[in-house]
C-alpha cells in the first residue's frame, strides 16, 4: 500500500533540518510514497528535490504572514489524502499543531537539536516555538516523536519517550562525491553558523598552534554569522590573515572539502552535524568534540573512523590535528574505517526507517 505524506519546512534555502527534510521528502519519494513538502515561506528553494515530490510553497511575507501561513497549511492539509504530517523544528511543529485543529491528522515531530542548550540567539519566532514546543511540553501532544539520538531522547519525559523512535540523518550518497584518493591538499575544513555553539574561535586558535609545527598548511572555515567580525579580529591578532580564510557558504561543501587534509568540528553542542556526516562518507580524516546531543559519538570512535575530543580542549584539538598530519597511516586507516557510514546512513535506508513508522 502506498504510503501519502505531508512533510512542513520554514524553507528549503539553509539550515540542517532543511537539508535532512529535502533528502528524506525524496527518499520516501523514491521508495513508491505519495509525498507532498510544504515550504511556509517565500525563500528560493537551494536544496535540491526529486521531482517525485509535490512542493507546494506559500508566498505571504510581511504582516500577518504567520497567519496567512497557517490557514494555508490547514488547507492544504484538510484536502490531502495524507493520514501523517511531519514537521521539524519547533516553531514549524507548533504552527502544524494549530494547523491540524479539527483535521485529526496523525503528526510526527522530531527533536533537531540539543533540547538543554540555551537558545538566547534565536529570532524571536524561534524563541516562541522553543519555548512552547519544549518548555510548555507541547511536545507530547504528539503522535510520535523522532530522536536523532539517545542522549536526546533522555531529556524528555517518560511519556513522551514512550511514544518516541531514534532515527539519524540521511546522506544523499548518490549525489556524495567518493573517497579521494589522490594527494590531499593541505588544507584544514570546517563548517557552520557563526555563532557561539560551534566554538570557531577555539579551532583558529588550535591551528595558531598547529601552524607553527606545519606553516605550509591552511584553515578554511565555510559559514556566516553573527560572529565574522569577531573571528576576522581574532585572525588578525593572531597574524593568520594569509593562513586562515572566510569564503562564506558553499553551494556545494562535500566537493570543497573532498580533497582536504582533515575536517574540524569544535561544537560545543549540535544534534547530529550534516558537515560532518558528509566528511565521514567521504573519508576525510574528521575530528569532532564529543558534544551534546551525542551525535559525533554515534559516528566517531578514535582510532576507528576519526577521533573524537573533549570539548574546549585546545591541547587535544592541536594533538589530534598533528596526528593526522604527521601520521599518514593512521589518516589512512582512519578515513577507511569512516567511508562504512555511507552504507549505514544511505538515504534509501534511513527514509525506509522513516516509512515504516508512517
Amino acid at each position: 500500500m502506498i504510503k501519502s505524506v505531508i512533510f512542513v519546512t520554514g524553507s528549503l534555502a539553509d539550515g540542517g533540518a532543511e537539508k535532512v527534510m529535502s533528502i528524506l521528502a525524496s527518499g520516501c519519494a523514491e521508495l513508491g510514497a505519495d509525498v507532498t513538502l510544504v515550504v511556509l515561506r517565500p525563500k528560493k528553494i537551494v536544496y535540491p528535490v526529486s521531482d517525485k515530490v509535490k512542493i507546494v510553497q506559500f508566498t505571504d511575507d510581511g504582516k500577518l504572514a504567520t497567519i496567512k501561513r497557517i490557514k494555508k497549511l490547514h488547507r492544504v492539509m484538510k484536502e490531502s489524502a495524507a493520514e501523517v504530517v511531519i514537521p521539524f523544528l519547533p516553531i514549524i511543529s507548533l504552527y502544524t499543531m494549530i494547523a491540524n485543529i479539527g483535521l485529526r491528522k496523525k503528526v510526527i515531530m522530531s527533536e533537531r537539536a540539543d533540547p538543554r542548550a540555551k537558545f538566547n540567539n534565536l529570532p524571536w519566532k524561534d524563541k516562541i516555538g522553543n519555548f512552547f514546543m519544549r518548555k510548555c511540553g507541547l511536545y507530547s501532544l504528539a503522535d510520535w516523536m523522532v530522536f536523532q539520538t539517545p542522549d536526546a531522547q533522555s531529556y524528555y519525559s517518560e511519556k513522551i519517550q514512550k511514544k518516541s523512535s531514534i532515527i539519524p540523518n540521511p546522506l544523499d550518497t548518490a549525489k556524495l562525491p567518493g573517497m579521494y584518493e589522490g594527494e590531499r591538499e593541505k588544507r584544514i575544513v570546517a563548517a557552520g553558523r557563526f555563532s557561539e555553539e560551534k566554538n570557531f574561535a577555539l579551532l583558529i586558535d588550535g591551528f595558531a598552534a598547529f601552524h607553527e609545527r606545519f606553516p605550509e598548511y591552511t584553515l578554511t572555515i565555510y559559514g556566516e554569522g553573527a560572529l565574522r567580525r569577531n573571528y576576522e579580529m581574532q585572525i588578525q591578532e593572531l597574524g593568520l590573515e594569509e593562513y586562515v580564510k572566510l569564503p562564506g557558504f558553499a553551494s556545494d561543501l562535500p566537493e570543497e572539502i573532498n580533497k582536504a587534509a582533515m575536517y574540524v568540528s569544535t561544537s560545543n553542542h549540535e544534534g547530529i552535524s550534516n558537515s560532518m556526516l558528509e566528511a565521514l562518507g567521504m573519508g576525510v580524516p574528521t575530528i569532532v568534540t564529543d558534544c551534546p546531543v551525542g551525535g559525533a559519538k554515534m559516528f566517531v570512535h578514535t582510532g576507528d573512523d576519526g577521533i573524537l575530543i573533549p570539548m574546549n580542549d585546545k591541547k587535544q584539538l592541536v594533538e589530534a590535528m598533528n596526528e593526522i598530519v604527521a601520521n599518514r597511516n593512521y589518516a589512512r586507516r582512519i578515513s577507511l574505517g569512516a567511508v562504512k557510514i555511507r552504507k549505514q546512513l544511505d538515504m534509501s535506508e534511513i527514509s525506509k526507517q522513516w516509512l515504516n513508522l508512517i
